[in-house]
């Protein structure tokens, strides 16, 4: 029987924001700074001094968010986590306790803060309303810790506007060259500007070009450096040997081992900041671990009896980690019908070369977005070099209705990969009628 999506879903949009998505980056000033003029009234009551955890990175960011998250919510710390961007709603951004925060309880402080920005900053982006929004949120509710993640860069970036106990980063790669610079070197001196004088700056391994940019930032921070090679407490290695000896590895690996390791890091920085004197239950640290997901990230689904595999992967790195996943995965003896669709300021070229690796058919496709690249020139691209992989079928399906009909009414003994952005896999998922948690008040 030939599938058909659902009617178009009853998703509630927010009206509120409808006028400031349509605000292309570039044209407004950057700075953290602005973030300040947006939320003076409650500076005296240390809306910037929230403790907290400021995550930035290429790739790696909302995994070692959520680990982060999860485990010092199970050792009973009230938890605020900011991400971005959302799949479906915006409320996805803003969670307390692991939990989206309600549609009506972002709608009253959002009403605040856009209120505030028509007389304070009348250019304001919707990334400095959201940023502005949870800070005001997470203070209203009087959270424990925040775990916060960078949307850009670092040195500019909206989150910078906080006082993080400890900072990360997560790796370095070539993106937003226009506002991060050209080099990798630039790149990791910007990411790096989110470390403290004194604080732990937790990083992975990066290349010899990107530790020089993050040595140049530190003489101006002051920051101590760890690395996650470093050895950890006895609790946080045994639970790392144990996850990576698990019959169940896969689920581990969905989520990164990198990742996992950092935020054990953290957690340690953190507990040390803190001076609280809270002990790592063992038991709880593997339920945490085990409990914490993250969507979009190997995210697999059963939609009329298909599996489907959501991944969130917007750059060649990101990509050749879900490559890897894949071979690591069930499903690593088969080839899929892989769709994809690419923001026209991200690498898709070379995110090309890897799809031969796992595919057997490759659908190209758009999203609703004036960013997003047109499925023809990817094609167009792809094929340049698909004589290599005579037995991969390419089209190009500009309609993302009817490309993801096309891929659900093919190849019914291959799994569906989805990818190549955040904003892609989100219009899929709303597409197909996938929702989540809607939050509480």
């Amino acid at each position: 029987m030939t599938y058909k999506l659902p009617s178009q879903s009853n998703v509630k949009k927010n009206s509120i924001l409808e006028p400031y998505f349509d605000r292309v980056r570039g044209k407004i000033i950057p700075g953290a700074h602005r973030l300040q003029i947006l939320l003076q009234d409650w500076i005296e009551e240390g809306i910037f001094q929230i403790p907290s955890v400021l995550v930035t990175g290429s790739n790696g960011k909302g995994t070692t968010c959520a680990f982060i998250e999860s485990i010092l919510r199970h050792h009973d710390l009230k938890t605020g986590l900011y991400t971005s961007p959302h799949l479906i709603h915006p409320n996805e951004r803003i969670r307390i306790n692991g939990i989206p925060i309600s549609e009506n309880n972002l709608e009253n402080n959002l009403n605040i803060i856009i209120d505030i920005t028509k007389v304070r900053l009348p250019d304001a982006s919707l990334f400095e309303i959201l940023t502005a929004t949870a800070l005001l949120t997470f203070l209203k509710e009087k959270i424990d810790f925040l775990i916060c993640e960078v949307g850009l860069g670092g040195l500019y970036d909206s989150t910078n506007s906080i006082s993080p106990l400890v900072s990360i980063l997560t790796s370095v790669s070539l993106e937003h060259t226009d506002f991060l610079g050209k080099t990798l070197q630039k790149i990791s001196s910007d990411k790096s500007f989110v470390s403290r004088r004194n604080k732990p700056f937790i990083i992975n391994h990066i290349s010899e070009e990107a530790l020089e940019g993050l040595m140049e930032t530190l003489q101006i921070t002051g920051a101590n450096i760890i690395h996650t090679k470093d050895k950890l407490p006895q609790i946080f290695e045994n639970q790392i040997t144990q996850t990576l000896n698990s019959k169940n590895n896969f689920n581990f690996a969905k989520l990164n081992i990198i990742n996992l390791r950092t935020a054990l890091h953290a957690v340690e920085s953190i507990k040390n900041e803190l001076n609280k004197n809270f002990e790592v239950d063992p038991k709880i640290l593997e339920k945490s671990i085990l409990n914490t997901e993250w969507p979009g990230r190997f995210d697999i689904r059963k939609i009329n009896e298909r599996t489907v595999i959501f991944d969130a992967s917007h750059n060649p790195e990101g990509f050749q980690y879900f490559v890897n996943e894949y071979f690591q995965s069930p499903f690593s003896k088969v080839k899929c019908v892989l769709i994809f669709a690419s923001l026209s300021d991200k690498d898709w070229k070379k995110t090309l070369s890897l799809i031969p690796e796992i595919a057997d058919s490759v659908i190209f496709t758009e999203i609703s977005s004036q960013r997003s690249e047109i499925s023809e020139n990817i094609s167009n691209y792809f094929n340049m070099f698909k004589s290599k992989y005579d037995s991969i079928s390419c089209s190009s399906i500009k309609n993302l209705d009817h490309a993801l009909e096309s891929a659900m009414n093919q190849k019914q003994d291959l799994p569906i990969v989805i990818t190549g952005s955040i904003a892609f896999i989100g219009a899929a998922m709303e597409r197909f009628g996938i929702s989540f948690h809607r939050g509480t008040e």
